[in-house]
């Protein structure tokens, strides 16, 4: 008899102790499932910002690349060979060398001294009708957190048209950039560029450089 009773307090179950240690140990577990889940939720998050930005930084290498190819002259805040006396057979392109007399020389003498204002200017040649050329300057520029572009369109053949640059025609070419800071070099030839892009959802920056050369010179006459 004495057995059976032992029994039977043995099968009433989980005392009030074991239920609460056992509630604070699912607790504790649900809470690192959670901790855990929220940090690869984090994880996946940079990686996917991290990766639009390569991929917009890639879109924007790739326009500014091909613009400075069919640029001839290169300036921070001014725009390109406005600053000298152009003398015949010379052009906007292909200013006098050093060795002329003045007031043709010194050839790009105004590139050794950049602008304040941060901003990009691109001198290129257009070829018009009856095999004129015009010359436009293309400027990149940072408006707030976005990098505008204000300068000739592109027609449907992928060629620059002759259409004057207004501020009123800039287009948004790329957004949430921090800071945008040309350098270029003496001869107006090369600018690196230094772009600062916020990572969205965050205070992160990301740095990115970038260096371009002009292409069009060697083809103006």
């Amino acid at each position: 008899m004495k057995a059976a009773t032992g029994r039977r307090r043995q099968n009433h179950g989980f005392t009030l102790i074991e239920l609460l240690i056992g509630g604070v140990l699912s607790v504790i577990a649900l809470g690192s499932v959670a901790i855990l889940g929220v940090h690869q939720i984090r994880i996946a998050d940079r990686v996917y910002a991290l990766t639009t930005i390569n991929r917009n930084f890639r879109r924007i290498s790739d326009l500014l690349k091909t613009e400075a190819g069919e640029a001839c002259l290169l300036r921070r805040g001014v725009d390109p060979g406005t600053s000298r006396t152009i003398t015949l057979p010379d052009t906007r392109c292909k200013p006098a060398p050093a060795s002329a007399p003045p007031p043709a020389a010194p050839n790009n003498a105004e590139c050794a001294t950049p602008s304040a204002t941060a901003d990009l200017r691109l001198l290129v040649p257009i070829q018009g009708a009856n095999n004129t050329i015009s010359y436009d300057v293309i400027r990149y520029e940072l408006v707030g957190t976005e990098l505008r572009r204000i300068g000739p369109q592109v027609d449907t053949n992928g060629l620059l048209t002759t259409t004057p640059s207004t501020s009123v025609g800039s287009q948004r070419v790329l957004t949430n950039v921090s800071t945008f800071v040309p350098t270029v070099s003496a001869d107006c030839t090369w600018v690196r560029l230094d772009l600062g892009l916020s990572v969205p959802g965050s205070a992160d920056v990301e740095t990115r450089t970038l260096t371009l050369y002009s292409g069009a010179s060697e083809s103006i006459n």
